[in-house]
């Protein structure tokens, strides 16, 4: 399987896994966990179709530009890149499936459903980080005291995916996190 096909298919499973849950943020775009004391988990939202950054508001990629991490107003969101959003958008097209058959209505409904999950991002509000740090290579996030497991247990390229970022754009993204943070 290749970099790419790993990475969207761990994706998918993430978001599947992840489910959906009804927010009591105000921030449009965040479904929060409603039991607080899981809130580390982070929450689905609908994937913007660019981020748009304001004052104090930091994107980055990973070392592979498969992942974008960014502090965009409150909230801290982890997506698949543009980049990667349409190898995704091409590799499941529908419209080159051939045949009328259940095969082929069968492709049809996995590629729209993989589409679908992937075109999410994973927010968490800025509120509930506790602390962000750049130590041994990897950024540390703590969110309502814990590490988030979906950050911390994803793997991109061979790497976990808070080691995945270069060391001057992972340290941008702690210090952008910081300062909105101290306001």
């Amino acid at each position: 399987m290749t970099r790419h096909a790993s990475t969207v298919l761990l994706f998918t499973l993430l978001a599947a896994a992840c489910g959906r849950h009804e927010s009591p943020n105000p921030e449009p775009g965040i479904n929060a966990d409603a039991n607080p004391g899981t809130r580390d988990q982070g929450a689905i939202g609908h994937r913007d179709s660019g981020i748009v950054l304001g004052p104090g508001d930091v994107k980055i990629t990973n070392e592979d530009s498969s992942v974008d991490m960014a502090v965009v107003g409150q909230r801290i969101v982890v997506r698949l890149s543009d980049r990667t959003m349409a190898k995704v958008r091409q590799e499941t097209d529908t419209m080159g499936v051939q045949g009328s058959g259940l095969g082929a209505s069968i492709e049809k409904m996995v590629k729209r459903t993989v589409a679908s999950t992937l075109g999410q991002q994973f927010e968490y509000p800025l509120a509930d980080v506790r602390d962000a740090r750049y130590e041994n290579g990897a950024i540390m996030l703590d969110v309502n005291g814990k590490e988030p497991r979906l950050l911390a247990n994803t793997k991109v390229g061979g790497k976990k995916l808070m080691e995945s970022f270069r060391p001057d754009d992972a340290a941008l993204f702690v210090a952008a996190v910081n300062a909105k943070k101290a306001k």
